[in-house]
């Protein structure tokens, strides 16, 4: 009887790896994290943030990386996982969601955070984007280089500046007309 332990491929199916987004809530620092290194984000930048198909779920650094569960979807939390004693790496809220931009970090990067002013922030970010939400276009985020102070720690500050056609470069819906996507991967 086979194991059944292949593993996809597909960046639609949990394949695809990306490079990371990181806003360090201790500094106020945007960094770009890839095999190379980091760069440090220092001037602001505009990024689409793929927010419809955006994971919301329970995340822990294990010590080495971060682990991710999902919920099954973003309206359905899944139960908390069971802590193993380690009081500073507890099972916190988070998100993750894949950022575009062809100028300021040449690609798709994948932005995950669980620090209460960021996902804090998000949710302000994510409503404004309900609001303005269209069938098959994504959101513009423009990030400020000044983060928001919060007590001891930094909120990012951004802002949604308009939708935009989905480009190919963060992969397709099947709800996006084919003549919607043209030129998008153009403007950022």
């Amino acid at each position: 009887m086979p194991l059944h332990l292949d593993s996809p491929s597909e960046a639609t199916e949990g394949g695809q790896f990306y490079d990371k987004l990181r806003f360090n809530a201790q500094g106020g620092v945007w960094i770009m994290k890839n095999m190379d290194g980091e760069t440090r984000l220092n001037n602001g930048f505009k990024a689409i943030f793929d927010m419809e198909n955006l994971e919301t779920g329970w995340s822990k650094f294990n010590g080495t990386y971060v682990d991710f569960i999902a919920d099954p979807s973003i309206t359905k939390p899944a139960p908390r996982p069971a802590d193993d004693g380690d009081n500073d790496n507890k099972w916190k809220r988070a998100f993750k969601v894949l950022a575009y931009s062809k100028d300021a970090f040449g690609g798709t990067l994948e932005f995950m955070h669980s620090a209460r002013t960021v996902t804090g922030a998000f949710n302000e970010l994510y409503a404004a984007y309900e609001k303005q939400a269209e069938n098959g276009k994504v959101p513009v985020i423009s990030v400020n280089a000044d983060p928001t102070k919060k007590g001891d720690y930094y909120a990012p500050s951004w802002s949604l500046d308009k939708m935009v056609p989905r480009p190919d470069s963060i992969g397709s819906t099947a709800a996006a007309p084919p003549q919607e996507k043209k030129g998008a991967d153009e403007e950022f």
